[in-house]
C-alpha cells in the first residue's frame, strides 16, 4: 500500500516593501512657517501609509535653517547618514528648494543617493532622481532653487546698501591701525604708527616689496599676529581711503554664485564714498601724495590687455578656486592650468590638462548628447513644459503675492520718507522698517513670477540646443569651435580629473580630460 506524502501548503512569497523617508525644511522659526512644518510632517505621514508598498522609515526635518548649506542641517546629514547604511530606498521632498538651494550640493548629494540605490521624488517638479531625463531637468530646477536663495539674501543686504548711502554703514572689521568700539573706529596708536611709518617709507622712494620685506625683519607684528608681511598688506594700506578719515562702502559684494563667495568690486555693483566719517591716521597731503604715486608707478608696468585668442580662453574655471585656467605651452605641447596654480603651486592644488584631452572630452559629450538626444533633451523639453503649465494654473496666486509685495515696499518707501523728513523717530523706523523686510522675504519667497520667465528662458535654450544638435547629421570626428561657443557656457575642471560641462539651459554633463 502506497504511504501518502504530505506536502507544506505553499505560500505567496512577500515582497519587501519600499523603505521610503521624507525631508522636510523651513526657512525660520515664525509661527507661519512652524505650522507649514507641522503640516509637511503630517501629510507625508498620512501619504506613506496609504501606499501599501512603502514602509514609513522616519520624517527628517530641519526648522529655521537655510537651505544653502548642507553641512548646516543635523536632520539631512541624519538622513544621509541612514541612506548610507542602506536603512533607506526612496525619499520623498516637496520640492528642489526644500531639498537644497545650492545646485553643486542637489547634485553631488542626488548623485552619492543614486549610486548608493536611494531615489529622490521631488513632488512639485515630479523629478525621480533615478531616471536619467530626470537627472538633467533636477541641475535645471536646482538652478532655479538657487536663485530663489540668491533673491533672499539681496534682500536682507537692501538695508546696508540704504545705509552705505547714507553715510552710516560700519563695516563689523576695523583695518590695521583701528579699533572697533561701540561701532565706531577708533585709532590704536601702536598699530597707527606703523601706518604712519609705511607712508613715510613709500614716499622716501621703498617700494611695496621693500616695506614688506624690512617690516618682517624688524619683527613687526600683522594684523593677523604673525611677523611676515606681504606686498599685497602693504599696498592695501597704502590705498585705503580710511586711513585719511574717509570711508568708501562696498568695495566687496556677496557674490550671487553659491556658495556665497566675498569678491572684489570692479564697477560690478555701486560704491559709496563718504568724508570725515572717523579719525583720520594719515594726513591728507600725504596720502594724496602716496595715490599720485601709486597711479605712476602703476602706469610704468601697466601692460596692454590681449583678445580671447584662443576658443577655451576664459571658458575653463578651478573648482577648487575659481579661477580661470590659461593656455600654456610645455616642451611643444599645449596645456591649460589654473592661473592661481601657475602663479603658486601652493595657493592651489590644480594641474595642468592637455588641450587636446579637452577637447576629446567635449566631442565625447557632444556625441552622447547627439546619441541621446530625444531621452534627454526631449524629455527634459517636455518636463519643462509641464512646469511651464503648472505655473499658468497658478498664476492667480502669484499674482496676488506680487499685489502683496508691491503693498509692503509701499510701505517700506512710506516709512523712509517720513524718516528722511523727520517726522519718525529712528528707533521707530528700524523696528518697523524690520518687521516689513521680514514680511517682504516670506513672500518673496512664494512668489513664483520670477519662476515663470526663469523657466521660459530655460526653455528656449534647451529648445535652441535641440536644434543645433538635430543639425548633426554625424558624429564629430573633430572639434567644432563654432559649435562649442554656441551651446557651451562654462566648463569647471576638478581635481579627479574631470570636467564638468554646462550647456545652454544650464543641463550638465560630466566628461574625464
Amino acid at each position: 500500500m502506497p504511504v501518502a506524502k504530505l506536502i507544506a501548503p505553499t505560500t505567496k512569497q512577500e515582497i519587501p516593501k519600499l523603505r521610503v523617508a521624507a525631508y522636510c525644511r523651513v526657512s525660520s522659526n515664525s509661527a507661519d512657517q512652524r505650522n507649514s512644518f507641522a503640516t509637511q510632517e503630517h501629510v507625508y505621514t498620512k501619504y506613506i501609509a496609504k501606499k501599501q508598498e512603502w514602509e514609513l522609515v522616519d520624517i527628517f526635518a530641519d526648522e529655521g535653517l537655510s537651505g544653502m548649506k548642507a553641512d548646516n542641517r543635523p536632520e539631512f546629514q541624519r538622513m544621509i547618514r541612514m541612506c548610507e547604511l542602506h536603512q533607506i530606498d526612496l525619499i520623498l521632498t516637496k520640492s528642489v528648494s526644500r531639498f537644497a538651494r545650492n545646485v553643486k550640493e542637489a547634485l553631488n548629494y542626488t548623485r552619492k543617493l543614486k549610486l548608493l540605490g536611494v531615489g529622490v521624488q521631488f513632488e512639485e517638479e515630479g523629478i525621480n532622481t533615478l531616471a536619467m531625463a530626470d537627472e538633467m531637468l533636477l541641475n535645471t530646477f536646482a538652478a532655479i532653487a538657487q536663485e530663489e536663495s540668491k533673491s533672499i539674501s539681496q534682500n536682507q543686504r537692501l538695508s546696508i546698501v540704504k545705509r552705505m548711502e547714507a553715510g552710516e554703514y560700519i563695516a563689523s572689521n576695523a583695518p590695521y591701525g583701528y579699533r572697533l568700539i561701540d561701532k565706531k573706529l577708533v585709532i590704536y596708536e601702536p598699530e597707527a604708527e606703523v601706518v604712519r611709518w609705511i607712508y613715510r617709507a613709500y614716499l622716501n622712494g621703498l617700494s611695496i616689496g621693500g616695506i614688506a620685506r624690512e617690516l618682517t625683519t624688524m619683527g613687526v607684528a600683522t594684523k593677523s599676529g604673525q611677523n611676515c608681511w606681504k606686498g599685497s598688506i602693504i599696498a592695501y594700506i597704502l590705498r585705503n581711503e580710511r586711513y585719511n578719515g574717509d570711508s568708501l562702502f562696498q568695495k566687496c559684494y556677496g557674490e550671487n554664485d553659491v556658495p556665497f563667495k566675498e569678491r572684489r568690486n570692479h564697477g560690478e555693483r555701486d560704491q559709496f564714498f563718504a568724508k570725515n566719517t572717523h579719525q583720520a591716521i594719515v594726513e591728507s597731503d600725504v596720502f594724496d601724495s602716496v595715490q599720485v604715486l601709486l597711479r605712476k608707478r602703476r602706469n610704468q608696468f601697466k601692460r596692454e590687455g590681449t583678445q580671447n585668442r584662443y576658443p577655451l580662453t576664459c571658458r575653463i574655471r578651478c573648482s577648487e578656486c575659481g579661477s580661470f585656467y590659461h593656455r600654456k605651452v610645455r616642451s611643444g605641447a599645449i596645456k591649460w592650468v589654473c592661473a592661481k596654480h601657475a602663479a603658486d603651486t601652493n595657493a592651489c592644488n590644480s594641474s595642468y590638462y592637455s588641450e587636446e584631452r579637452i577637447y576629446d572630452g567635449i566631442i565625447t559629450m557632444i556625441n552622447k548628447l547627439r546619441f541621446c538626444e530625444e531621452d534627454i533633451l526631449g524629455q527634459t523639453i517636455q518636463k519643462l513644459e509641464f512646469a511651464a503649465a503648472v505655473y499658468k494654473r497658478n498664476n492667480r496666486a502669484a499674482s496676488q503675492l506680487s499685489q502683496s509685495i508691491a503693498e509692503l515696499n509701499a510701505k517700506l518707501l512710506a516709512l523712509e520718507r517720513l524718516r528722511t523728513k523727520g517726522y519718525l523717530a529712528a528707533d521707530i523706523y528700524h523696528t518697523q522698517a524690520r518687521e516689513i523686510r521680514q514680511q517682504l522675504g516670506k513672500l518673496k519667497t512664494e512668489r513664483y513670477s520670477s519662476f515663470e520667465s526663469r523657466i521660459t528662458t530655460m526653455l528656449e535654450d534647451v529648445r535652441k540646443l535641440k536644434s543645433l544638435i538635430d543639425e548633426l547629421e554625424q558624429p564629430l570626428e573633430v572639434f567644432d569651435e563654432k559649435l562649442f561657443h554656441d551651446i557651451v557656457t562654462d566648463i569647471c575642471i576638478n581635481n579627479r580629473d574631470e570636467m564638468t560641462v554646462t550647456l545652454l539651459g544650464g543641463l550638465k554633463f560630466t566628461e574625464q580630460v
